[in-house]
């Protein structure tokens, strides 16, 4: 509660999944690949896979923002998840207020907030995301607000994204509102209800709804949807068991599915001493009725941001954030970080015995194995025995290991046993990514390119306020063509608030043009030297046509002002094509305006403009209808079969048996817009992938212009659909 807390069957003998939405893949065996996507049946929650009841343990991250946004790192997950251990732990996004009585007040940071930087939140999920992927754990998405029901369609929004994203991801759950305070069951209902609908468009992961007052279980039930459950939240040293145990009981006897996603063992403002007997109590509620449940919180003890005040439920003892395992290993534990890690470790499962359990059987079968990448070769296969491994690139038949994660050995004797190749720690650098930033200060993935040294140059601030790695190493960053790209370390005088007049690493554009930027750190105790490349790129930015040039339909001889302007925004001459000619006999453009004509026609219009120093050259495509489309006279230039176009092997298209299939040897955006022959546009996709497929079959039978664009290359296809 914390008021101001800144299967029947066995899985089947198969390689390694991979998801498309994440880069990663399982690098142990855990609870997903045991229970596969959380569900519910009555009262449980149950495993997809094997339809076991799911019991769960782990930790809740703290609020997202100063104090707690040092532990949203994958060292720092995959060291819970191996030395805790955690079977999952929860994403607690900070919306826009802290306020625990459900106020517009106490507002977070904007830097720190969903809704003031919620492209940098987006990229801080999906490092979460893989990092659960990667320790085969769960991952509860919680909107951590006390006001939701105010924010609906800033949280619709992102759970309807977020789902999309991350719809064939088991390892998901969504909890769509962390503790409601004086909001009443029915306006929490209408908005889980929103909610629950966009989620459930992409996916049927489990969905968690918080309860009245600060999701202590007061109503449940009736929120609409499939695999919904509810939440309930306790402070042993506030919330005794014999009072509110009840309320879980009676929830799960009438059909309502209960996670418990935070628990303290103090008392409910976060402070004070760990209570262990009414922990204690709660902890054997918890395991008898299989309940599964989060810690409030992993953090450490004190902070800068909460200016000394002492937060007794964190995990650790201290000041210093702790980011990587060496500063985990050494840590102190707090009175109620000692009872939590008692417990986890207590009910700790081997998740690779459970996965081939009844299957260990014979004389080739061996228990569940861990070895390190470093290892060379696993010594527990059998003489006499052969062997078959899920993932050769993992470990190879004959026990050669190639690189982290694990695979499931069948042997001639039809036993099946695990081997898991533990990654040897590797220095990380947070936000030492690939970076394309343009003359209109536009930065991909996030952030803006600004003049924060205080030079000429627009630059990008990496944010490395410490200059150190994971493991606390001093980091040097080079780039290979200073002359176009620069590294700057520097102080920040213009940076936002935790890096202002900090020193920092930025890129300093000079040019347009890629450069590769090289990192190097040296060796430590146990762990390799760092060198890590990625590339930076500056380009110019781009330029817009006015809104008047846009698909549509014309009356015969109406004149549409402003419409062909002769020049862009930025001063660019522009030129025209008419069905690809440069004038046509259905229109004519007058000055900027366009004229049409007084007979039935459908016109592609095309335009081109220059490139200019600063701005890149567009080509852009509408279709203009005059009069009655039906009476066209140049119909049958649209009434065509499918037609292959292709402008080159580096970019191309085709459309066969409806699909659209686009590849691209480019990085950067691919724009698909369909338009009908009476100018309506029935489509409109943003691709980030090189190469993709775009389903049609949903557009009515008709005759459709289809234009294909990235960056200045573009094409058209004209595409006619039929029924059969």
């Amino acid at each position: 509660m914390n008021f101001k807390k800144i299967i029947p069957c066995l899985l089947a003998f198969a390689a390694i999944p991979a998801f498309a939405a994440v880069n990663a893949t399982p690098k142990r065996i855990g609870p997903v690949s045991y229970y596969g996507a959380l569900h519910t049946d009555g009262g449980k929650i149950i495993g997809s896979k094997n339809k076991k009841e799911v019991m769960l343990r782990g930790m809740s991250l703290f609020w997202s923002d100063a104090t707690g946004s040092s532990y949203y790192r994958k060292p720092v997950i995959s060291w819970a998840a191996e030395n805790l251990p955690i079977d999952v732990f929860r994403f607690a996004m900070g919306i826009e207020f802290y306020n625990s009585q459900g106020n517009a007040s106490e507002p977070i940071d904007k830097d720190f907030s969903y809704k003031g930087a919620p492209d940098s939140y987006k990229i801080l999920l999906k490092n979460m995301v893989e990092a659960a992927v990667e320790n085969d754990i769960y991952i509860i998405i919680d909107w951590h607000s006390h006001r939701a029901d105010s924010e609906t369609n800033l949280a619709n929004a992102f759970f309807k994204e977020i789902a999309a994203e991350y719809k064939d991801v088991p390892n998901v759950i969504f909890e769509i509102f962390n503790e409601p305070v004086n909001q009443s069951w029915s306006a929490i209902q209408s908005y889980a209800n929103t909610v629950t609908a966009s989620i459930r468009q992409s996916t049927q992961n489990l969905v968690l709804v918080g309860t009245p007052r600060w999701s202590q279980l007061t109503q449940s039930g009736g929120v609409t949807g499939t695999n919904v459950g509810y939440v309930f939240h306790f402070y042993a040293a506030s919330h005794s068991k014999s009072e509110f145990g009840n309320r879980i009981t009676q929830a799960k006897a009438a059909g309502h599915p209960v996670f418990i996603t935070e628990w303290g063992t103090v008392s409910a403002s976060g402070a004070g001493s760990a209570s262990a007997g009414a922990t204690n109590e709660w902890l054997q509620f918890m395991e008898q009725n299989k309940i599964s449940n989060c810690n409030w919180s992993l953090r450490q003890a004190t902070s800068e941001a909460e200016k000394g005040k002492n937060e007794s439920s964190a995990m650790f003892e201290g000041s210093t954030p702790l980011i990587n395992p060496g500063q985990l290993n050494a840590a102190t534990y707090t009175a109620s970080g000692k009872l939590v890690k008692d417990y986890l470790k207590q009910h700790a499962q081997v998740w690779a015995d459970s996965l081939v359990k009844g299957k260990n059987t014979g004389s080739c079968a061996f228990k569940s194995t861990i070895v390190k990448e470093i290892d060379g070769q696993a010594t527990v296969l059998k003489a006499g025995c052969t062997y078959k491994s899920s993932n050769e690139d993992v470990i190879t038949s004959t026990g050669a290991i190639k690189k982290a994660g694990y695979a499931i050995f069948e042997a001639n004797d039809g036993s099946q046993s695990v081997i898991t190749v533990a990654s040897v720690p590797k220095q990380t650098i947070s936000n030492f990514v690939d970076v394309t930033c343009s003359f209109s200060k536009d930065c991909k993935p996030a952030s803006q390119a600004l003049k924060y040294s205080g030079g000429t140059n627009l630059e990008w601030v990496i944010g490395l306020s410490t200059l150190k790695t994971s493991e606390n190493n001093p980091i040097t960053l080079k780039s290979l063509n200073p002359e176009v790209i620069d590294v700057k370390k520097t102080k920040c005088p213009n940076c936002r608030s935790e890096l202002k007049d900090k020193e920092v690493y930025l890129y300093e554009f000079k040019k347009y043009g890629s450069v590769k930027v090289v990192a190097t750190a040296p060796a430590s105790a146990g762990v390799p030297a760092l060198n890590d490349t990625v590339t930076v790129t500056y380009e110019k930015a781009k330029t817009r046509m006015p809104a008047t040039f846009k698909s549509q339909t014309i009356p015969l001889g109406k004149t549409i002002a402003g419409m062909l302007p002769d020049t862009t925004s930025r001063g660019a001459k522009i030129t025209y094509t008419f069905n690809d000619k440069p004038t046509s006999e259905y229109v004519s453009k007058v000055g900027a305006n366009l004229v049409a004509g007084n007979k039935d026609a459908i016109i592609n219009i095309t335009m081109k403009s220059e490139e200019l120093p600063n701005y890149q050259a567009m080509v852009s495509s509408i279709v203009v209808v005059i009069g009655d489309s039906t009476k066209a006279v140049n119909k049958e230039e649209f009434q065509v079969p499918i037609v292959k176009t292709q402008i080159s092997s580096a970019f191309n298209a085709s459309v066969s048996n409806n699909m659209l299939s686009i590849t691209s040897q480019e990085s950067g955006d691919i724009i698909v817009d369909v338009f009908s022959i009476t100018g309506k546009q029935v489509m409109n996709q943003v691709l980030s992938a090189n190469n993709a497929t775009v389903s049609l079959k949903t557009i009515p039978s008709g005759s459709y212009l289809i234009n294909v664009r990235q960056g200045v290359k573009q094409f058209n296809i004209k595409w006619n659909k039929t029924d059969k």
